[in-house]
């Protein structure tokens, strides 16, 4: 079940709480990690595998293509780090975003919705790498009075279950007392993230004034009163001094170089398809609505028309307004892949097969013309053609249940019953069943034989859904 954002900014809140302990130093001085970097792995990778199993995520892997680009972009000023970094995209309309140890950073499609220029992404991601690279919830905690990582993940999933009793269990003795004093970043992680945030968005070619932009927006949403306040704000405070000093660093900043990136096509697709596909659709029209005073911009308005006719299965008209934006742009191989996906859904194979052929030749690696282009030749019988573009898509990256489902599917129908139920399996554990993945997993592992990398595939997924199981059952650490 999908919850709330609101529960994994207090998830990360009740992080945060558990990182203090009476011996800990003050705010402000610096001391030695007490996470090791493989802990902050794992700690990570607990997060994220509680993200996915209680929110939605944004899998396109054209607009993940692009926000992971963009992220080591910015992350090319930064020394090298330990872990790689992932950035993703949640379904949920309260303006957000967030980072955990591991190098893991989350944002929300509302808090996208607002900006107005890539600039303004590109400072808010590195504000956010800033929190990882300088490692603010690995040095809170105290060394000798370590907190268990069984422990965190029990307080995550007591929050995210939408249990309080679970986190109340964990935070025991006098760390409850401390409960209102660290729920946000501290001051001096702030200043940090903001100097590094700076330094990174600046390194990669944007002007820091985005993230001022970008937080002034915040702040006038968060002034219609506490109720609106976003969630943003609850764990990055933007009080009148730190405003102050981001007012500073920018002047600092000025004029010390061009600044050759501001927006750019790439991130005005990413927001137009979040809006139409993921967002409040009234929000969308209104948007588009005024977007089309301007004659430069007919091209996205038609563009982001066509997405919400999809959405609201009107197929005819989305054929005509991405054939319209096609004239503007006869060559955009994602205005191809949408049109050929419209057709795709109507029956009209032809049709479809041409407009995907064409985009798959423009972006031979864009993972979504491959799948709808196999979901072609899969309605057309032609199972062998099917899978080769399934393979080709999930090569490319794309990971959602349909993709999977549909490529068991053809495994099955040639009789590869291992493929089949393997694939079946992470099209369940997409879904969030795990006991139907955890079915097709162990099935899929009697057909293995001697395949020993096969066999060693299927027992990580198998491993990794039980260990989750577990993690679920085991009561909370107590101090």
């Amino acid at each position: 079940m999908k919850i709330s954002f609101t529960k994994i900014t207090a998830a990360i809140l009740a992080l945060l709480l558990l990182t203090f302990s009476p011996l800990s130093p003050m705010p402000g001085i610096r001391r030695a990690f007490a996470l090791s970097i493989e802990e902050e792995k794992k700690l990570g990778e607990e997060v994220v595998r509680e993200v996915e199993g209680k929110f939605t995520l944004v899998r396109d892997p054209a607009l993940l293509e692009y926000m992971n680009a963009l992220g080591q972009d910015i992350l090319k000023t930064a020394a090298p780090q330990p872990f790689p970094f992932r950035f993703y995209l949640l379904k949920d309309p309260q303006l957000n975003a967030f980072s955990v140890p591991g190098g893991h950073v989350f944002l929300t499609t509302g808090i996208i919705e607002l900006m107005e220029s890539e600039g303004e992404l590109a400072g808010l991601i590195g504000h956010e790498i800033a929190h990882v690279t300088r490692r603010h919830i690995s040095n809170r905690m105290d060394q000798q009075k370590k907190i268990g990582l069984a422990t965190m993940a029990a307080v995550l999933l007591g929050v995210f279950a939408g249990d309080p009793r679970i986190a109340s269990a964990t935070i025991a003795g006098s760390l409850a007392t401390a409960q209102t004093l660290f729920l946000k970043y501290s001051r001096d992680d702030e200043d940090e993230a903001d100097n590094y945030g700076f330094k990174y968005m600046a390194g990669a070619g944007f002007n820091p004034k985005g993230m001022n932009e970008l937080l002034d927006k915040l702040r006038r949403w968060g002034s219609f009163g506490s109720e609106t306040i976003p969630a943003y704000m609850q764990t990055h405070p933007l009080t009148a001094d730190r405003m102050a000093r981001v007012e500073d660093l920018l002047q600092i900043y000025t004029g010390r170089g061009s600044w050759p990136r501001s927006t750019s096509d790439e991130f005005r697709r990413l927001q137009i398809i979040l809006l139409s596909q993921y967002g409040d659709l009234q929000r969308a029209r209104n948007r588009f609505q005024s977007l089309a005073k301007d004659d430069q911009n007919q091209f996205w308005v038609l563009y982001g028309q066509g997405w919400i006719a999809i959405r609201e299965g009107k197929m005819d008209t989305a054929n005509d307004l991405f054939e319209k934006a096609l004239v503007l742009r006869p060559k955009d191989p994602y205005v191809l892949t949408d049109l050929g996906r419209a057709y795709l859904k109507q029956g009209r194979f032809d049709l479809a097969l041409q407009k995907l052929g064409e985009a798959s030749i423009l972006h031979p690696k864009d993972g979504n013309a491959a799948f709808f282009l196999g979901r072609v030749y899969q309605e057309k019988g032609q199972d062998q053609l099917a899978l080769e573009n399934f393979n080709r898509s999930l090569r490319s990256g794309l990971e959602n249940e349909d993709l999977y489902y549909y490529t068991g599917l053809i495994y099955g129908k040639l009789n590869q019953l291992g493929q089949a139920h393997y694939h079946f399996g992470k099209s369940f554990q997409i879904k969030g069943d795990r006991e139907k993945a955890l079915f097709h997993y162990k099935t899929a592992l009697k057909y293995s034989g001697n395949d020993f990398r096969e066999k060693e595939r299927i027992e990580k997924e198998i491993k990794n859904l039980e260990r989750g199981k577990k993690d679920k059952e085991k009561p909370p650490d107590r101090f």
